[in-house]
């Protein structure tokens, strides 16, 4: 019989780049520790350019929405999953998605649960 400590660390990160779903892990200070393929997918994002990186960085309120507060909304969410050490569920968010340079630039809408 396998168990988890049989399971090297880059098993474990293939088999969570590969869940299909929308994965993402953040370290407590709100960088990017671990992202799975469907995300990067989703997001038009490519691995190796937002690991380490902070979340609000790599996603950004869109500039050209004054209406935007997916990064505050998804900030108060983080903060207090942080600080109570307690699941938090948000409700449905706009949070627009950066278009890379090649496909125009911009901001894409998009609507779900991040």
């Amino acid at each position: 019989m396998i168990n988890s400590t049989d399971l090297k660390h880059n098993e474990y990160r293939l088999i969570f780049e590969s869940l299909p779903g929308l994965y993402l892990i953040l370290f407590p200070d709100l960088r990017i520790a671990a992202v799975s393929d469907s995300y990067l997918k989703a997001t038009n994002t490519k691995r190796d350019e937002i690991l380490g990186r902070g979340i609000f960085d790599v996603f950004p309120d869109n500039p050209s929405d004054p209406n935007a507060d997916g990064v505050g909304n998804l900030y108060s969410s983080l903060l207090l999953v942080l600080k109570e050490k307690i699941p938090n569920t948000m409700a449905v968010q706009k949070y627009d998605v950066r278009r890379p340079e090649s496909e125009g630039g911009g901001f894409e809408e998009n609507i779900g649960a991040q």
